[in-house]
């Protein structure tokens, strides 16, 4: 049975944050200069996007300071998941964030730290009708817009000790973000429920994800045994502090521009076993995620270290199984993805749909960890999900039957028993069902018996 598959490139659709400001506009401001005609192109991509004939995600580039707010945060996941146990506890509670994943398990493949972001939608002047465009030396910006572009200060230390004021600052970026792009999606289908239902919850869940190397495991196995104290001493004072610039190179595979030495044909191809993450839709509204940032790690001369890689193909190992295929998700560094969740599927009725998807593991690299942030977007708890006019013609297209014929046969047996055990939405979704008793539902099907996923 083939374990791997050729990798499919998928270059989502892109928009400007510049273009999602115009949905702040009244329809007179809206209308003058070429404001319209962006207006237009951007509803048209997000329908394309998101819509029934989309893959389900798109990227939103250009939102001002998230580089460099990316840059501080990401690196931090991997210092957290690789300290000692009550360190890491004394910072979470330090800067009032938690954990959804159990980090004393030594062979967990994933560390996660996460926060309930509240969003006050009537001090937020991202949404203020009264919002205009001003042109500043050739520059258009928005003014009322509170928050983006501003230089805050306090890049320089160690961003440790900014922990909290990170998490918070950048995921409030993505919920204003998320809010906007519901916005849209409201535009183009008709309605304001996407929004209104994430505005009226008012909350947002955020994690910090640090998807574990190989090297990155080994430390935390042996740091839970009495074996190589020496090892796990070394790496609880590499988490405790920021990279040394010293580093062990000849230990460290890479090539002098900073990208992991791979061939072409190993390139092209994605695991379909090896994953980081199982296969799934998620189930809220939406997901915004920042683009990954991948470490590569090696043992230094007295601790472990690591440092910044970009692969050369390009890929996010974000997958997705759409329209009976296989891709891997490509995009800039530099941008967010924003992905539909069932929960958007359900409230417009089917018009725009989620897509089932997981993380893989780069082939032939296993001292690469995979870092990203992530803000979860749903309705409130009590939320009633309408059921009829739903249409389940996405699970027809990701069912074990309607595999694609192109693809080696032992790849067509995997992907079959893998969708055999994704539950159906169907079997999670019943009439009058609120929001929560679907998460149950959903959470109980995905990690109770004969579910794929693995709580780690």
């Amino acid at each position: 049975m083939a374990e791997t598959a050729p990798a499919t490139p998928l270059d989502i659709h892109e928009i400007p944050f510049a273009d999602l400001l115009l949905l702040l506009l009244s329809p007179e401001a809206a209308a003058a200069g070429d404001a319209d005609g962006r207006r237009r192109r951007l509803l048209a991509t997000v329908w394309a996007a998101l819509g029934p004939g989309g893959a389900g995600l798109l990227a939103v580039s250009g939102v001002p300071r998230a580089a460099a707010l990316r840059r501080r945060l990401l690196p931090l996941a991997r210092r957290l998941a690789l300290m000692d146990n009550p360190s890491r506890a004394r910072l979470l509670k330090k800067h009032g964030l938690g954990s959804d994943v159990p980090l004393k398990k030594p062979d967990r493949s994933v560390s996660s730290f996460a926060q309930l972001l509240r969003h006050d939608h009537d001090s937020g002047k991202l949404h203020s009708p009264e919002s205009t465009t001003e042109t500043t030396g050739g520059m258009e910006v928005i003014a009322g817009v509170d928050g983006f572009g501003e230089n805050k200060g306090g890049d320089d230390g160690d961003d440790i000790e900014n922990l909290g004021e990170l998490f918070k600052e950048l995921g409030l970026c993505m919920m204003e973000l998320g809010i906007l792009v519901a916005r849209a999606c409201d535009i183009v289908i008709g309605g304001n429920q996407l929004e209104q239902s994430i505005t009226d919850f008012g909350s947002a869940k955020a994690r910090l994800i640090h998807y574990h190397s190989e090297l990155d495991s080994r430390i935390i196995k042996e740091r839970s045994s009495t074996k190589r104290k020496s090892l796990v001493n070394n790496a609880a004072a590499a988490a405790a502090r920021p990279v040394s610039d010293h580093m062990d190179t000849g230990q460290m595979p890479g090539s002098e521009d900073g990208s992991c030495l791979k061939s072409a044909e190993e390139n092209s191809f994605i695991s379909l076993v090896n994953l980081w993450q199982e296969w799934h839709y998620d189930y809220g509204v939406l997901t915004v995620l920042t683009a990954p940032l991948f470490l590569r790690s090696a043992l230094g001369q007295e601790c472990p270290v690591s440092e910044e890689c970009s692969l050369p193909d390009g890929h996010s190992h974000l997958q997705l199984f759409d329209k009976r295929r296989i891709f891997s998700v490509r995009c800039s560094q530099e941008s967010f993805i924003v992905q539909v969740g069932e929960a958007a599927g359900i409230l417009s009725r089917g018009k725009l749909r989620s897509t089932l998807h997981a993380v893989s593991r780069p082939l032939g690299l296993p001292n690469i960890s995979r870092e990203t942030f992530v803000v979860f977007l749903q309705p409130s708890w009590d939320k009633t999900l309408p059921f009829s006019g739903y249409s389940s013609a996405d699970e027809e297209d990701g069912s074990s039957d309607h595999m694609e014929s192109a693809g080696s046969c032992g790849e067509h047996t995997l992907m079959q028993e893998i969708l055999k055990k994704i539950p159906p939405l169907s079997s999670r979704l019943k009439e009058g069902m609120t929001f929560a008793e679907f998460s149950r539902q959903t959470t109980k099907r995905y990690y109770g018996g004969g579910g794929i996923q693995q709580n780690s």
